[in-house]
């Protein structure tokens, strides 16, 4: 296109007279119908709302526009008036990845996944989150700035059923290479702690996770989002459970968080290689807001916390760096050695739906042995462990079977379920119950 053509669309573009646009590249052979052209084509198109033009123009140059901002903005903004908001939302991230100081693209991310949000019957004004008072904000924001780093980037939530949680992004430095993701929303509310930590100032808290410099931040599919889904699922869990998260706690995942890692739990830890007082923020009512870091845990880091304590686990840890690491090496065994009945690569989810801890204990009588549970009970966990309080026996193993610890093992629910699946529909009953395998090989019900 020559430049004096490239001009006219151009002022044609800021004076809206896209149909002059249109009726210029008309007049156009067909040999100089080149990319740019196509371009102020579909770009005119948009304009005038013929967005399924568009769509078709910009597909016919599809490979020569798969690296440029403006392509996917235009895909983007004509699904988006389409009413198509996944493609839209989709089209909106690439075209921020080539271009993350475009606010136009940003912006339009956030809309669709309002869109979406909508879709699926959430609407913000039914709901009364709870928030931080404008001055509160103010206070959590400067110190992210002062103590933790320099953000310019906001993950805003667009739809927040009980507490708003939005993530700063403080980017990669020279000093601190890679990303810092930091909740502000979570110690709005005040998590319940125990009565002998009442008035202690550890009823609120704020998240951490560093990740690394070329993490994918503006994919939405869950190999890279899990990090940012999970930031959330812990700052709502204290609220959802009436519980509280501190040093040490950790909570698990029935399985992996993503297909290209075995990492599926996570521990709160101490703040770790940022500045002193970082972990600390004073509200003007002298309140205290705790800051600290979470990381990502093996399976079987989990159950030996739960076959020793947090503090062993932590001391295993000191030497992992606390910036997420997909293929970390674990820092503990296997949860056995022993030659269990169903490996556990043949092991598949079965236990949907359940957000409680997800420990608990089973004899090698069922895990190596095979056999099915002939009884279980619910006794209430130590409150500080990923523990959900089941214990599976097959029911025939001796007193002095029982009282050697190696014929026992912790495990996760799900792979009990595995073994049994009869025990699945049981497994919502309160503290204090238990079941046994009657004759018929039906479960019935013993108060212990």
């Amino acid at each position: 296109m020559d430049k004096e053509t490239l001009y006219k669309l151009d002022k044609w573009h800021e004076e809206d007279e896209f149909q002059k646009i249109l009726d210029e590249i008309s007049l156009m052979a067909e040999e100089e119908m080149s990319y740019d052209v196509i371009s102020h084509l579909a770009r005119a198109l948009n304009n005038l709302g013929r967005y399924e033009e568009a769509i078709e123009k910009l597909l016919s140059v599809e490979e020569e526009g798969k690296n440029d901002f403006y392509w996917h903005f235009r895909m983007g903004y004509a699904y988006y008036y389409l009413e198509e908001f996944e493609k839209a939302r989709d089209e909106f991230e690439r075209a921020w990845e080539l271009d993350q100081n475009d606010e136009d693209a940003m912006h339009f991310i956030g809309l669709c996944k309002e869109k979406l949000q909508e879709e699926a019957g959430f609407k913000q004004e039914d709901y009364d989150p709870y928030l931080y008072t404008e001055e509160q904000l103010k206070v959590v924001e400067r110190h992210i700035e002062r103590r933790i780093g320099h953000f310019n980037r906001v993950f805003h939530e667009i739809v927040s059923p009980d507490i708003h949680v939005d993530i700063a992004i403080i980017e990669p430095t020279p000093d601190r290479n890679y990303y810092t993701l930091v909740t502000m929303g979570m110690g709005a509310h005040r998590m319940t702690v125990p009565p002998n930590l009442e008035g202690e100032n550890f009823d609120r808290a704020e998240l951490v996770i560093c990740l690394p410099p070329d993490w994918p931040l503006n994919s939405s599919s869950e190999t890279w989002f899990w990090p940012i889904r999970w930031l959330k699922v812990m700052a709502r869990l204290p609220g959802e459970q009436n519980t509280w998260l501190a040093w040490g706690h950790t909570v698990s995942n029935t399985e992996p968080f993503a297909e290209n890692t075995r990492l599926s739990g996570m521990i709160v830890c101490n703040m770790e290689e940022f500045d002193e007082g970082a972990d600390k923020c004073i509200l003007p009512n002298g309140e205290c807001i705790n800051f600290y870091q979470i990381v990502p845990l093996y399976r079987e880091e989990i159950d030996y916390k739960l076959r020793h304590s947090k503090e062993e686990l932590l001391r295993m840890l000191d030497n992992i760096d606390y910036v997420v690491d997909l293929d970390r090496p674990s820092q503990c065994v296997s949860e056995s050695d022993k030659k269990l009945a169903i490996p556990h690569e043949e092991i598949r989810t079965v236990l949907w739906d359940w957000y409680e801890p997800s420990g608990c204990k089973a004899t090698d009588r069922i895990m190596v042995d095979g056999e099915k549970v002939g009884y279980m009970y619910r006794e209430e966990p130590d409150p500080d462990m990923p523990d959900s309080g089941w214990r599976f026996l097959a029911g025939d193993e001796p007193d002095e079977y029982l009282n050697d610890p190696v014929n026992l093992g912790v495990y996760s629910l799900n792979t009990v379920c595995n073994y049994d699946p009869d025990i699945i529909p049981l497994l919502r009953a309160p503290y204090g119950t238990a079941y046994y395998r009657d004759e018929t090989g039906k479960f019935k019900k013993r108060i212990v």
